[in-house]
């Protein structure tokens, strides 16, 4: 039965939001070409563990209704912010940084939450066994978030962090030559390679804690080619180790954004190589696509991503999922970061659909485009013919 998507965003409701946790191992984010193959070990193993309890966070502060007092001789910090609080700036092509901030204050923090809550009501419309991540960072690295400290298995997401940690390492001549395939083709082999160009596995988990400070994401073993790559404490047990979170991608995607920690040409080439993966969807078995496909084709295409997955001809059904993060700008070059999870559901094809359905949400509400139409016709109703793998629980 086809659901009918309502217009504009959810009526306001009860949702918090949460923040990150990260870990994960056998990936299977890579081209076409490339299959991952599962053990019936592999596939026996529990490779999520339980829901953590939800970190709301804290909500902007609301300007005062009433009138400005009089100054006081020692205004508690709570008054000082609710006096010098300023109305919503009208967005205008040149805002500042600051503006584009102030503009998302008051409500924004509790609209947003029940958006989220509205985008997972839809996932378990279309997926009822599904799970979802979502975090969106702005430029202050603010978090709002659907459980988006919830550890994830990270797949190939994790890519521009090795590549990263690789540039830092070696450069970026000695970069190059594998930056198109592992990020724009997702290929294993040349993520493998790259994390021997950063130092190994425990290399990079060192880059990725103490210079990108993402204490939630971890690399247990990449053994494409080499099954040797593996952390120095390396559990067989664990054969999904390699973990996320979605508030780590978003996070990590800000501080690369804002050149936190690589040299500006090392910056600057890996943002140019995230630019250059796809901005939509050119059949629907396309996978590499997903994040941008529904956003106005200007802020497509001026925004970068990398996307990771794990798809029916793969996995089982417990592993399969469907990950894309990345900067979206919008026409007036603000920005924010934003990574989307979804999750172990039955149809593949309404898996990808929600997540791109979410991000163009998310964007609409953001960006303060109400005419922007999300929704297509066939959302919601699962077609067969695009992964037939999909739903026989193999």
């Amino acid at each position: 039965m086809r659901l009918r998507l309502r217009g504009g965003f959810a009526p306001f409701g009860a949702a918090l939001l949460t923040l990150g946790l990260f870990c994960g191992i056998t990936g299977c984010g890579g081209s076409a070409e490339v299959t991952l193959e599962v053990s019936r070990e592999e596939v026996e193993a529990t490779p999520t563990p339980e829901p953590t309890e939800a970190i709301a966070t804290q909500p902007p502060l609301a300007p005062s209704a009433s009138p400005t007092p009089a100054p006081l001789p020692a205004a508690t910090p709570a008054a000082t912010a609710a006096v010098s609080a300023t109305p919503e700036p009208t967005p205008t092509p040149d805002r500042s940084a600051q503006e584009f901030l102030e503009s998302l204050a008051g409500e924004f923090h509790f609209v947003l939450a029940e958006e989220f809550e509205y985008l997972a009501e839809i996932s378990d419309e279309w997926n009822p066994d599904s799970q979802i991540s979502i975090a969106l960072v702005l430029p202050d690295e603010t978090l709002h978030g659907y459980l988006a400290t919830e550890s994830r298995i990270s797949a190939s997401a994790v890519k521009p962090l090795w590549v990263a940690a690789a540039l830092d390492a070696a450069g970026v001549e000695e970069v190059r030559p594998l930056a198109y395939s592992a990020l724009i083709l997702s290929d294993n082999l040349a993520g493998g390679r790259l994390i021997d160009l950063a130092g190994g596995v425990d290399a990079v988990n060192d880059w990725t804690w103490n210079v990108a400070e993402l204490s939630d994401t971890r690399l247990e073993a990449w053994r494409f080619e080499d099954p040797n790559r593996v952390a120095g404490n390396f559990r067989p047990e664990n054969p999904l180790g390699n973990r996320t979170t979605m508030a780590d991608l978003a996070l990590f995607f800000a501080r690369l954004y804002k050149g936190e920690f690589l040299e500006p040409d090392e910056s600057a080439a890996l943002q140019q190589w995230l630019l250059d993966t796809s901005h939509t969807l050119n059949s629907p078995r396309d996978l590499d696509g997903v994040l941008l496909d529904r956003l106005p084709s200007e802020v497509a295409e001026s925004s970068l991503h990398k996307a990771g997955w794990l798809r029916p001809n793969c996995c089982p059904a417990e592993y399969r999922q469907m990950i894309d993060a990345g900067i979206i700008v919008l026409p007036d070059e603000s920005w924010y970061a934003l990574a989307i999870l979804s999750a172990r559901g039955e149809f593949y094809d309404l898996t990808n659909q929600w997540v791109s359905l979410a991000a163009c949400r998310i964007y609409a509400f953001v960006a303060k485009d109400p005419d922007l139409v999300c929704e297509r016709e066939d959302d919601g109703v699962h077609d067969p013919e695009i992964w037939p793998e999909a739903g026989t629980g193999s």
